[in-house]
């Protein structure tokens, strides 16, 4: 569905589309486009009677803001997977969000305004979990969820002062929510299931980060965010270790340890499970030629894409492909 609505009226819009708590049906899934002059947006949501979720696209042709109401007792987990925003709820917190990071949000206040860059290509994967669900979540297992009830009892707006980094098993949990009517009958369920994932893996980035042994390299982060984008940015044909140490000004040495503290993976590491994620989906949503895929993902030769495809996955691409309907949802082990 195309939409042709003027400012005034998207938060409306959205609203009534998308920001409905209950729903009777299951599991579903739908997607609209709105095209306002000035700003390009499309929506997908994937939603069950308890969470739901959305992959916003937004292009704007001139910097503006967008202010939209804030659904109240529901928390939202944003992650930024492309371009950058300013996110501001007056006066509970202001916080610049960048390719690459997310945070988890509680509702204050009754507006909050998202700044958008011109001719920026923005994406959004956010999570919607009312407080009720959060709640419910916390007496199942209250040694693993016990601070976010926490963080709204106290009524505290953000889970952490500085945002955190979005790391590869994150976003590999998002492609798999993306995919999760794959499941069949078994999808809300799974739907479910990863985003326990990633609020568990939230945590645990937290809980890391905080120990005393980790807190020398925290003022790191934001170049560590760089470097990681650089990786992702030129997979094809990465920078060396010293290049990519230049670049995000710092010495070798803190990078690589850095990197492994945020990442829990080598820089190597990190680019070898970037590269495979690429070939995995290939090898799920396209047509091309292995060949193909294997220059898509980084590597000149086909036998050298199909010998780290097996590494990874324990399968020839191949072969992966022939079985991809079994395979969609699995999880994989990770290399690194």
């Amino acid at each position: 569905m195309n939409y042709s609505i003027n400012s005034s009226e998207i938060q409306d819009f959205y609203s009534k589309e998308y920001l409905e708590i209950d729903t009777p049906i299951p599991f579903s899934i739908k997607a609209d486009e709105i095209d306002m002059g000035p700003l390009k947006m499309s929506i997908k949501e994937w939603r069950t009677p308890k969470l739901w979720a959305h992959l916003v696209h937004s292009k704007a042709d001139r910097n503006m803001q967008f202010t939209g109401k804030i659904l109240p007792d529901v928390a939202i987990l944003h992650f930024v997977c492309k371009g950058k925003t300013h996110i501001n709820n007056k006066p509970f917190y202001s916080s610049q969000m960048n390719t690459n990071t997310n945070n988890f949000f509680c509702a204050m206040g009754d507006e909050i305004t998202h700044q958008l860059i011109q001719n920026q290509q923005d994406e959004y994967f956010k999570i919607f979990l009312p407080y009720s669900y959060i709640h419910s979540i916390t007496t199942q297992y209250p040694d693993i969820f016990g601070a976010l009830s926490q963080l709204i009892e106290h009524q505290c707006p953000i889970l952490r002062d500085g945002n955190l980094t979005t790391t590869m098993e994150m976003n590999h949990v998002i492609e798999q929510i993306k995919n999760c009517q794959d499941m069949g009958s078994l999808a809300s369920f799974y739907f479910e299931t990863k985003v326990h994932e990633l609020l568990i893996l939230q945590i645990h980035q937290i809980s890391k980060q905080e120990c005393s042994n980790c807190s020398c390299h925290i003022h790191y982060r934001k170049q560590i965010n760089e470097a990681r984008n650089i990786i992702e940015n030129q997979y094809q044909n990465p920078p060396s270790i010293s290049e990519l140490a230049l670049t995000a000004g710092m010495s070798e040495t803190v990078l690589k340890t850095s990197f492994k503290l945020f990442f829990e993976t080598t820089i190597y590491g990190y680019l070898f499970n970037f590269r495979m994620n690429i070939a995995h989906k290939l090898l799920l949503d396209t047509t091309l030629t292995i060949a193909e895929i294997a220059m898509k993902s980084g590597y000149e030769y086909p036998s050298h894409f199909a010998t780290a495809f097996k590494r990874r996955y324990g399968v020839a691409p191949n072969a992966f492909r022939k079985n991809s309907v079994y395979l969609v949802g699995k999880t994989f082990p990770k290399i690194g």
